[in-house]
């Protein structure tokens, strides 16, 4: 069955937007500061805090399926 990644959207979102992103299986808080719809389907450019002393703050692009947006008010 073929993932449907129109379920994945993140242009419903106002940027930017605090989201948990899903970072080697676990969940942390970042920042979503750009999104882009590929052929592959929906992905967000992000920023996190990274456990990496040396590197403490990554940008990177995720799939939607591994960004949440936050429930918070």
């Amino acid at each position: 069955m073929a993932l449907d990644h129109d379920n994945y959207r993140l242009d419903h979102l106002q940027l930017p937007a605090h989201v948990h992103v899903r970072i080697r299986g676990e969940w942390r808080s970042g920042w979503l500061i750009g999104c882009d719809r590929q052929l592959s389907g929906w992905h967000g450019l992000v920023q996190y805090q990274d456990d990496d002393e040396d590197q403490p703050e990554t940008t990177t692009w995720l799939r939607a399926e591994d960004i949440a947006a936050d429930g918070g008010g």
